[in-house]
């Protein structure tokens, strides 16, 4: 009798045990179904945002409308940054595919710049219908690769596939570098090898990147030496593992590092990528495409966070010049200010996410290539003298700021900065602090979504 009863224990519990191992294995599958359909989805976006792209890069060479070039920058901008959102987030090494993301990164900031310039009524130079063709060239080639990528490869349940082997422990490097979808992504990259150099930032966006550059002379630092400054940056109790990427060469070089934080959602790593100038050690560049959850941020507070981040990164003398809120992340453009007159070619770029006030995205670069202590001498024309060459239609504050302004040639222009307002528009007004000529106007345009000038 107990042993029959002991038989019927262990027969009801190898029951019970079947029963649990399958439920956990259906919840699991089902899981990975989820998954599947979710990563399918943000592909099918990301494919679709980069064909639209292509499509509107292509208008662009052929319109000579501003209405409709207004609108076709508004749909790549728009654009870039979502197929930027969707790559971020599918399951592939972003390590190796940074190229791919900083070059929608930077299309949706330029064609935003070109927006800009189109509403201000500009015609495009030679130079900025060339990097449109160029970025059309890149993004056709992009389109290509995810559509081939789909018919080969996207096939079935792949993601699924390649989320149960990376959850397997026998998955070995020869198997990951089989990976067809990781193939594909390399292969784009290797031939990303130069595109053009997009100067984007600000009211100023014809600026190129020129000057003394002294803040980037001086001994070659190491890459031991470069991961220490990463983890200075970031803050040492929250890295997981900090791993060299590559070498960055051109107006800046760099070393490149990708970061994995602590304390992340298991099963799920967002890195953060970082270059560090190879002269000084300098944070050059950085960007964190973490998934932004629910705002509770409002402008006024991710100001106060991105001046206190400069602040206490020993950026002195910065004064907010630009912002602009999309997709949970407010940008903030920054300019050094000297001796009270602002430096508008020397600028930085903040990104700070909207739920928690962190620093996502940081550039550096124009700072860094243009910031030195400037011979500031005293205007040769009076704020009065000035103001008496602004038309008497516009309606000018007093106390002009002094600033320099940069110039499409290379150079810099010493003047006075006006704000001014007409039939309800808000205007800044650039006379030259030397000559009275006037430089430049622009016009302010202030919403909810931050402060633009265009």
């Amino acid at each position: 009798m107990k042993k029959n009863a002991l038989i019927m224990i262990l027969a009801l519990a190898l029951v019970g045990t079947g029963i649990w191992g399958y439920n956990q294995y259906k919840e699991k599958n089902d899981y990975y179904t989820f998954l599947d359909n979710q990563f399918q989805r943000m592909y099918y976006d990301l494919m679709g945002s980069v064909e639209t792209i292509t499509t509107d890069l292509s208008k662009l060479m052929v319109s000579s409308q501003k209405k409709e070039n207004v609108l076709l920058y508004s749909n790549i901008w728009q654009n870039a940054y979502n197929a930027q959102e969707k790559l971020s987030q599918l399951p592939i090494k972003h390590a190796e595919i940074t190229k791919t993301e900083k070059f929608l990164n930077q299309l949706g900031d330029y064609t935003f710049a070109m927006y800009n310039r189109s509403m201000d009524k500009e015609a495009l130079g030679e130079k900025e219908i060339d990097n449109l063709e160029k970025l059309h060239n890149y993004a056709l080639e992009l389109s290509k690769d995810l559509q081939d990528l789909h018919k080969s490869a996207l096939k079935d349940t792949v993601w699924k596939g390649e989320l149960r082997r990376k959850g397997s422990k026998k998955l070995n490097k020869e198997a990951e570098k089989e990976n067809p979808i990781q193939l594909k992504f390399n292969k784009f990259e290797e031939r990303m090898v130069e595109y053009p150099e997009l100067i984007y930032d600000g009211p100023f966006s014809e600026h190129v990147i020129a000057g003394m550059r002294p803040r980037l002379k001086g001994e070659k630092i190491t890459q031991k030496e470069a991961e220490k400054k990463v983890i200075s940056f970031l803050g040492g109790g929250k890295i997981e593992k900090v791993e060299k990427i590559t070498n960055g060469q051109g107006r800046i070089d760099t070393y490149s590092f990708e970061v994995i934080p602590k304390n992340q959602t298991k099963g799920k790593k967002n890195p953060i990528y970082i270059d560090i100038t190879q002269r000084n050690g300098y944070v050059a560049w950085l960007l964190n495409n973490r998934e932004v959850k629910k705002e509770k941020l409002s402008p006024k507070q991710a100001l106060e966070y991105a001046s206190k981040f400069l602040e206490d990164k020993n950026f002195k003398n910065m004064i907010p010049t630009y912002t602009l809120k999309y997709d949970g992340v407010m940008l903030i453009n920054y300019a050094y200010k000297q001796d009270n007159v602002i430096m508008y070619p020397d600028l930085i770029k903040v990104k700070i996410a909207l739920d928690n006030g962190e620093v996502v995205g940081f550039d550096a670069t124009h700072f860094l290539t243009t910031n030195y202590k400037r011979n500031i001498k005293k205007p040769k024309i009076t704020p009065k003298e000035a103001r008496e060459k602004i038309s008497l239609r516009a309606k000018v504050e007093e106390n002009p700021q002094l600033c320099i302004i940069p110039t499409s040639s290379f150079g810099e222009i010493y003047c006075y900065e006006f704000e001014a307002s007409y039939k309800g528009d808000k205007f800044l007004i650039y006379i030259n602090a030397n000559t009275g000529e006037e430089e430049k106007i622009l016009k302010l345009i202030k919403n909810e979504n931050g402060t633009l000038m265009i």
